[in-house]
This record gives structure tokens, C-alpha cells and sequence, in this order.
């Protein structure tokens, strides 16, 4: 193979990858050189350059269309796993964030009700009020599920506004 380019004379016209179109607008035809130096070598052409040989129209080497194609693919993926580490690392502290986060907001929950359970206790101890057996028992199933709603209740409100 010859170490040709695909420039014609006096082009000013570069094209990087594989060319779709000629600069002129018309779809490209592959043909194959019929030198020496590039025998059967492919390359890419429009029909009107090949009618119109004194013009300047696209001509492009197609293996070195493929290389120039890889090299792009090759530096889309280097960019796509830069971002992909990038977003990799700061989804991981967001996440440990939330779960330091989420971590005080339980201990914090478990204070409060253990809180709760000693005031529910000294409230059963201290009370004045003279009950049965039957009636007693509703009361404080009662006045634990309102501080355990009323618990969940803040917890929620705590995560949902991390």
C-alpha cells in the first residue's frame, strides 16, 4: 500500500471518519484504483468526480477511513468512561452521604423513643386515674400507637427531605 493520502491537490477540505457525502452533495461510490502504486486499493468517490476529474471532489483512502473512524469510536469511548467514573464516584459519596444521613436519623429515632417508652412507663406508673383491668389495657395500646405513628411520622418527614 501506498502512504498516499486522501487529499487531492490543492484541497482544503478534510474529512474525518467515513465520508457519507462529497462536499459537492452527492453520494459517494467506492471504487478501486487501478495504479501501480495502489492496485485495487478502495477508496471513496462521488460520480461526478470521476466524470469531472480537473474537480475537487471528495476522495478518501477507505482503510483509512475505517482507521480515522476507530480512532473516533476509540476516543468517544475514553470520554464516555471518564464521565462514567466521574459519575461513578460522585453517585458513591452522594449515596454514603445519605446513608450517614439516614444512619442519624434512626439513631435519632431510636433516642426519641426510647424517650418515649420511659415517659409511657412513668405514665402508667404515676397514674392517679383508677382503671379495670379491661379498660386500661385500650388506653395504652392507644397512646403506643400514637407515639409509634408520630415517630414514623418524623422519621418520614427526616428522609424524605434529605
Amino acid at each position: 500500500m501506498s502512504s498516499s493520502t486522501s487529499l487531492s491537490r490543492s484541497q482544503t477540505h478534510t474529512t474525518r471518519g467515513i465520508p457519507s457525502k462529497c462536499w459537492c452533495g452527492s453520494n459517494l461510490t467506492t471504487f478501486a484504483a487501478q495504479t501501480k502504486e495502489n492496485l485495487y486499493r478502495r477508496f471513496y468517490r462521488c460520480e461526478i468526480a470521476i466524470k469531472r476529474q480537473s474537480e475537487h471532489h471528495l476522495f478518501k483512502w477507505i482503510d483509512e477511513a475505517i482507521i480515522d473512524e476507530i480512532r473516533m469510536v476509540d476516543k468517544k469511548v475514553t470520554h464516555l468512561q471518564s464521565d462514567f467514573e466521574s459519575f461513578k464516584t460522585t453517585t458513591t459519596i452522594r449515596l454514603h452521604e445519605h446513608g450517614r444521613h439516614i444512619d442519624e436519623s434512626l439513631l435519632e429515632m431510636k433516642k426519641i423513643f426510647q424517650d418515649q417508652t420511659i415517659l409511657l412507663e412513668e405514665l402508667r406508673n404515676k397514674s392517679t386515674l383508677v382503671l379495670d383491668a379491661k379498660s386500661h389495657s385500650p388506653l395504652l395500646n392507644v397512646a403506643a400507637a400514637a407515639i409509634a405513628l408520630g415517630t414514623l411520622a418524623w422519621l418520614y418527614a427526616k428522609i424524605t427531605s434529605i
